[in-house]
């Protein structure tokens, strides 16, 4: 099975393809998260509904609502006609600056009265952060949010890596399911398109993958998970395509060691 393209050489485009993962696939992850997390939520929580939409020239636009209760929505890269505070980001370089909380330059376009309501953000994505590098918090959501972004993640690459397009004629046309009880939902992705989502997918999926529990999941996205034991074993079942399935896996370990290459080091 041919390997997965490394990330592109030249530095600007390799920085516009992590501010993607990062704008497009851990962004969208704590919509995923809130409902399951009583702190996220607190975090997100404030004295009213605010929008805000980010920016990022050269690579897109991600947009979230955040409820007064602290429930939060992705609505993807939707323009709101208005009322949104709009985040502009100059580059890519700025931007992940500002992921990795260092001095960045980020202009708000409209709704200026709103500014003060960007700590409700950065605070759900605090705890976000460490949900997704502490297992010890919450197992389950540990893996159910490392899960989503890394599904997000391999759709985002799809679309933004220069080998995109060829991955996506190897991965075919075809739905992937995640499932797993101790999960809080199913996860799916769809080369089609390409996309990721949570709960029932778009349609009929041509590989489901399901987990006993946690541990051969979480094996399976850094990609330690000895696959033939786990099926033996009764730890991991796959109906459908399994090539398939082992496609989107180099996929995953390869976005999971983009945004994480630490970790993704430790299990070399």
């Amino acid at each position: 099975m041919p390997a997965i393209h490394t990330p592109p050489p030249c530095p600007t485009a390799r920085r516009r393809l992590l501010a993607a993962l990062y704008l497009h696939a851990a962004l969208p992850a704590l919509a995923a998260l809130a409902p399951h997390d009583k702190p996220l939520r607190r975090a997100a929580a404030g004295a009213r509904d605010v929008t805000l939409e980010i920016r990022v020239r050269g690579v897109g636009r991600r947009t979230l609502r955040l409820s007064a209760e602290g429930d939060i929505a992705d609505l993807g890269e939707a323009r709101v006609a208005g009322g949104a505070l709009r985040l502009w980001f100059p580059g890519a370089g700025q931007f992940l600056r500002n992921i990795e909380r260092r001095p960045a330059i980020a202009l708000p376009l409209a709704s200026w009265g709103s500014l003060g309501q960007l700590g409700r953000l950065q605070a759900a994505g605090r705890r976000h952060e460490a949900l997704l590098r502490e297992p010890t918090l919450s197992p389950e959501l540990h893996v159910y949010g490392g899960l989503a972004v890394a599904l997000a993640g391999a759709a985002t690459w799809l679309r933004k890596h220069p080998s995109g397009r060829t991955e996506q004629a190897r991965l075919g046309n075809g739905v992937v399911t995640f499932a797993c009880p101790a999960l809080p939902t199913l996860l799916w992705f769809d080369s089609a398109a390409p996309a990721s989502g949570i709960g029932a997918p778009p349609r009929a999926p041509v590989a489901e993958l399901w987990f006993r529990d946690l541990e051969p999941l979480q094996a399976e996205l850094t990609r330690t998970l000895d696959s033939l034991s786990a099926l033996g074993g009764r730890e991991m079942r796959v109906r459908g395509h399994l090539l398939v399935a082992e496609r989107l896996g180099l996929l995953l370990a390869a976005v999971g060691k983009l945004l994480n290459p630490t970790a993704a080091n430790r299990h070399r």
